[in-house]
């Protein structure tokens, strides 16, 4: 059986739309591992700084 253009491109459309879903959920999972990243140095920063303050 033969697959009609209009399926053949209905089907390439749900395939690009999961690929974009893929890289968005990707997306997202990253900027929130940076967020993380960046409060954690942030913290240790601030630690730091908190430990110097108190020798002075």
């Amino acid at each position: 059986m033969q697959v009609s253009t209009v399926e053949q491109i209905a089907q390439l459309k749900v395939e690009a739309a999961s690929r974009e879903a893929k890289a968005q959920r990707k997306y997202d999972e990253l900027q929130l591992q940076l967020k993380a990243e960046a409060a954690a140095g942030e913290a240790e920063a601030t630690r730091k700084y908190d430990e110097l303050q108190l020798q002075l």
